[in-house]
């Protein structure tokens, strides 16, 4: 009577510990196949401020050196990744819509894309007599380049790095502020009062606002794979030792 109780324990014991190898596969094969989805966001907000400190309030993204003032301008762009908490990015490509002013430069030029580290608030509030801003607009992680070539400003894209795609499932999944901003700096200005500047607005055009946009490849949000495996052989461990438990009180009963 004992011995064939622990038969019946030792093959209860494999349907389990089976099941729970099966469920697991399963499991992992569903989290490895998941599928891609694409998001287009744009800019809630752009602008620039000088390397004297002064913003005008605006939203055109004007970047680069006047040749009148001498001054230098960096542009900024913001987005609001707000929905995007429980996805992860992959990867994001930004991309500037075309029309938005020209580059006065007669050459093409390199735009540079950075990090931005500083309050989000002042830097949207127009925070005047602030070179921190303007600093920050144009050091830190490098999100890449994009050569932009002379006269009417054409769509064009980049394709943003692994820093780029940190800070962007950090702003995603920050539980008080999903704000995300992009700074920009021309990197090809040749010297002092260079006539060198894109996105320059002149006479009764306008500027584009939104300016860009950010196509996002997400996947859901969901515990590692490994997580999975050691849930689910926790799972079957305790069923086995529950089952166990009880085949030893019918033993005991049984005798």
């Amino acid at each position: 009577m004992i011995i064939k109780v622990f038969k019946q324990g030792g093959d209860e014991r494999m349907r389990i510990l089976k099941a729970g190898a099966l469920t697991c596969a399963v499991l992992l094969s569903v989290i490895g196949g998941r599928a891609a989805n694409a998001a287009t966001i744009e800019n809630f907000d752009s602008g620039w401020y000088t390397n004297g400190g002064f913003t005008a309030g605006v939203t055109n993204i004007n970047v680069g050196s006047s040749n009148l003032s001498g001054a230098v301008y960096n542009n900024w762009l913001a987005f609001d990744l707000a929905g995007f908490a429980g996805q992860s990015i992959n990867s994001a490509t930004l991309t500037f819509y075309g029309g938005n002013g020209i580059n006065t430069s007669t050459t093409s030029e390199t735009l540079g894309f950075f990090d931005f580290t500083g309050s989000i608030n002042a830097l949207i509030g127009n925070s005047q007599n602030n070179v921190g801003i303007f600093n920050d607009l144009s050091n830190g992680n490098s999100y890449g380049t994009a050569t932009v070539g002379n006269g009417a400003i054409q769509q064009f894209s980049v394709t943003l790095p692994q820093a780029a795609i940190a800070d962007l499932n950090a702003a995603a999944h920050n539980q008080s502020d999903t704000r995300f901003v992009i700074g920009g700096s021309l990197l090809s200005i040749s010297g002092p009062f260079a006539n060198e500047q894109l996105f320059a607005i002149f006479g009764p055009q306008a500027a584009l606002a939104p300016a860009a946009f950010l196509n996002l490849e997400t996947v859901s949000a969901v515990p590692e794979p490994s997580t999975w495996a050691m849930m689910i052989l926790g799972f079957a461990g305790v069923g086995y030792m529950t089952c166990r438990r009880r085949r030893y009180q019918s033993r005991i009963h049984a005798a």
